[in-house]
């Protein structure tokens, strides 16, 4: 679908059910990258859900959520996500989920700039939205390489396991894009 010499983004498929399961099912990661309670299941519910997903039309307002391999050898690095979609005012928010061995050595980077091209190339989208928690600097490094500006910060917003802690809000305009 979309791929840079390292990284490429695709749907997912009921085959990639395992590796699916093993990223959402770390109850950690769940909360640095989820904004609601961490609820565990098991692998068969994971592939019934890709399979019901995948005889479903798209709308254009769903979230796309896309699966993030190396080029090389197709080895599961994570996700890739485009939510919160307003179609009116053609803005969405991105996120990112790394397997821990995927992290720092940019990928993060590449998947959030196919993203991008994604959403204003492919979508229309004017606006894209990155919010994570302020304590989460990997993610705020990456936005801030890929172009996006930190436009706020929200107090004490989201849950990160041992209270609440701030929130901070990251855009990027189709004008300020750089492909």
């Amino acid at each position: 679908m979309f791929a840079t010499e390292r990284v490429r983004l695709r749907p997912p498929t009921p085959d990639d059910a395992p590796d699916l399961f093993r990223l959402k099912s770390d109850p950690e990661l769940h909360l640095i990258t989820d904004d609601g309670p961490f609820l565990p299941y098991h692998v068969g519910q994971v592939r019934a859900r890709l399979e019901k997903r995948a005889g479903e039309q798209p709308d254009a307002g769903a979230a796309v959520s896309l699966l993030a391999e190396t080029v090389a050898d197709g080895t599961f690095l994570g996700t890739g996500v485009l939510w919160g979609i307003d179609t009116f005012s053609r803005l969405a928010h991105l996120g990112i989920t790394l397997l821990p061995e995927a992290r720092g050595q940019g990928y993060g980077t590449e998947v959030i700039r196919l993203l991008c091209r994604y959403g204003f190339r492919n979508r229309n989208l004017r606006r894209l939205e990155i919010e994570a928690l302020a304590a989460n600097t990997a993610m705020r490094r990456t936005a801030e390489r890929c172009g996006f500006v930190h436009e706020g910060t929200q107090r004490e917003r989201g849950y990160d396991g041992d209270g609440f802690g701030d929130m901070v809000i990251y855009g990027l305009l189709r004008r300020d894009w750089t492909p």
